[in-house]
């Protein structure tokens, strides 16, 4: 059975790794915790959150404590309380997490996409320059040189690093 110090370390890694994944994840991961131990939390938007749980199942929150409506009476009620809340906030971190995964993986694909069309639509801009010096229309081909050299989207030098990294790792595993 885990004391009580060791119960708090883990409730402060969980809601570290629940504030990685997103503000809203940590606020329904600090839900699950008021809902297990029966007591009122308020849900506000801080940037650092730190939860620690007292012997009667009381919670401090950035100092202040709020009292629990069905009060622990022993350890091992505790100890169980606890047990029911690492299931419920296990399974939304695994929920969430994976859907976070898949969101980077969608992000990249399309990523990939608009490379391809950028690269297709410099191809064509450079073929059509070539046409227009060879037809000795050098204003067109110097503008169309200067696009060529520009950059048809802020970032499209992130973007290609950012495709070819992404692909480097797709093709490691």
């Amino acid at each position: 059975m885990k004391d009580l110090k060791e119960i708090n370390n883990n409730l402060k890694k969980y809601i570290n790794e629940s504030k990685f994944i997103s503000n809203s994840c940590r606020n329904k991961l600090l839900k699950i915790l008021a809902d297990t131990y029966s007591v009122d939390l308020p849900l506000e938007n801080f940037a650092n959150i730190d939860v620690q749980l007292t012997e009667n199942g009381n919670i401090i929150m950035r100092g202040d404590e709020y009292e629990s409506s069905a009060k622990v009476n022993t350890q091992e009620e505790l100890y169980e309380k606890y047990l029911i809340f690492e299931a419920k906030a296990d399974k939304l971190l695994a929920k969430k997490s994976q859907n976070l995964n898949t969101k980077k993986d969608i992000n990249n694909i399309l990523n990939i996409i608009i490379v391809i069309s950028l690269s297709i639509i410099y191809v064509i801009v450079g073929f059509l320059a070539i046409n227009a010096i060879f037809s000795l229309n050098f204003f067109t081909a110097s503008i169309l040189i200067a696009v060529l050299f520009s950059y048809l989207h802020p970032n499209i030098n992130n973007r290609f690093e950012q495709a070819r990294n992404y692909l480097k790792r797709r093709f490691k595993k």
